[in-house]
């Protein structure tokens, strides 16, 4: 959606001008430096949002947590001050529940900084059911985590709150929406979007924030995405295509 001759570091501050929150993809591989962190606060106006994605080393369940490297990427993100929004720990679909499994994430859990609000998604449809489920949700609703409502090809996330936050991703998958075919709407979702929006209405008066996110693998093209979700939320849309149309970022 940007303009081809906007240079890439002049990207964050244009989305910021249309939206107020973004999902960060790129701490999932990395921890970012301090001076990254301190210019995404910098360049973002007052009452912007940053969701991170927690990283994808400090998720391996091969490897004992660590407590002091899980410390030291809270404190490297704190620097986002107040524009800093809910963190996601973002498992493979490979993770499913077991023995080793829970104790790895019941650890990680118990090693996150307090001060901060964090979603949990899970994509194995085995966690949705019978004892592993009863085990998430309370170990969700015991520490104040959500559950991340994800919207997926492959498994049915159950609408359910498991704290006051509303951690909401439409991804969608590679295969259907391939990246070469990004850039406008390839596949009509509208009837998923209203459902998972009418879930999302029904449990707004209960929550204290609510955030939802949008790939172009769900339909092709994220901000038009955002929008169809918007209208069925009844709130008003983004007219992207003239702030993009015109590069204006000052």
């Amino acid at each position: 959606m940007y303009p081809k001759d906007l240079p890439d570091g002049q990207r964050l501050k244009l989305y910021s001008k249309l939206y107020d929150t973004v999902e960060v993809d790129s701490t999932y591989y990395a921890v970012p430096a301090a001076p990254v962190v301190r210019r995404w606060a910098e360049v973002t106006p007052p009452g912007f949002t940053f969701a991170l994605k927690f990283p994808r080393d400090l998720m391996d369940p091969k490897k004992a947590v660590d407590a002091a490297v899980v410390s030291g990427f809270t404190h490297r993100i704190a620097e986002l001050g107040p524009k800093l929004g809910p963190i996601l720990l973002q498992f493979p679909p490979w993770f499913r529940p077991g023995d080793k499994n829970n104790e790895f994430l019941g650890t990680l859990i118990d090693a996150l900084d307090p001060r901060f609000r964090y979603s949990v998604e899970v994509r194995h449809s085995t966690w949705f059911s019978g004892h592993a489920w009863d085990w998430l949700r309370k170990t969700l609703e015991g520490r104040g985590m959500a559950l991340t409502w994800s919207s997926l090809t492959y498994v049915e996330v159950p609408p359910e709150l498991t704290s006051d936050l509303l951690y909401m991703r439409f991804i969608g998958d590679h295969v259907t929406v391939p990246d070469q075919t990004h850039g406008e709407i390839r596949v009509d979702r509208s009837r998923e979007m209203k459902l998972w929006a009418s879930r999302a209405l029904g449990v707004l008066p209960t929550v204290k924030a609510a955030f939802a996110y949008f790939n172009n693998h769900f339909q092709g093209f994220a901000p038009e995405s955002a929008n169809i979700f918007l209208a069925a939320m009844g709130l008003e849309t983004v007219n992207y295509s003239s702030t993009v149309k015109s590069g204006t970022i000052a």
